[in-house]
């Protein structure tokens, strides 16, 4: 078990150093065009491009990082308010649209990947193709369905280890 909680905190580590380089490029480059713009009146043509590239690669690099951590928003109030037979009911119920949202996210972006690399569609400006900029969405699918899994895997644990403690 220490061995998958290490890859974990690796596979994390990877996550978040790259989202926060992605981040710290740009607020730089931001910051760096608005004195551009309005100090020398000679504004970046392609910071548009990068700023919307910098946000899409930052929101799926982390998305699996808040699955594992279980820090997407939740409101348990109401499930923790009914039985614990209709609580895992409503698990289950999650758990199912959980991953249906997944596997629907996962082949869209797909889709959507395959249909930017068959077109060759680039950035105009920067010349990036369209495909290296959502490409991260299914890797970022997968890895939220793994996570998602591991998560699933260490509440049922946790709660054969209550049930043991109590019996």
């Amino acid at each position: 078990m220490k061995k998958k909680n290490i890859l974990w905190r690796i596979l994390d580590n990877i996550e978040m150093a790259l989202a926060g380089v992605i981040l710290t490029a740009l607020v730089l480059s931001t910051f760096l065009g608005v004195f551009a713009r309005y100090l020398f009146n000679a504004p970046f043509n392609w910071l548009e491009e990068m700023q919307l590239a910098a946000m899409v690669w930052i929101a799926f690099l982390v998305a699996g990082v808040a699955f594992r951590r279980g820090s997407h928003v939740a409101i348990e109030i109401v499930v923790d308010s009914l039985p614990q037979k209709a609580q895992r009911v409503v698990e289950v119920l999650i758990a199912i649209v959980v991953y249906a949202v997944l596997i629907y996210f996962l082949r869209s972006s797909i889709k959507y990947v395959q249909l930017f690399l068959k077109t060759r569609r680039c950035t105009p400006m920067l010349g990036i193709p369209y495909a290296y900029i959502y490409g991260i969405g299914p890797v970022s699918a997968v890895l939220m369905m793994i996570s998602y899994a591991a998560v699933l895997w260490r509440r049922v644990k946790e709660r054969r280890t209550r049930k043991e403690e109590t019996a």
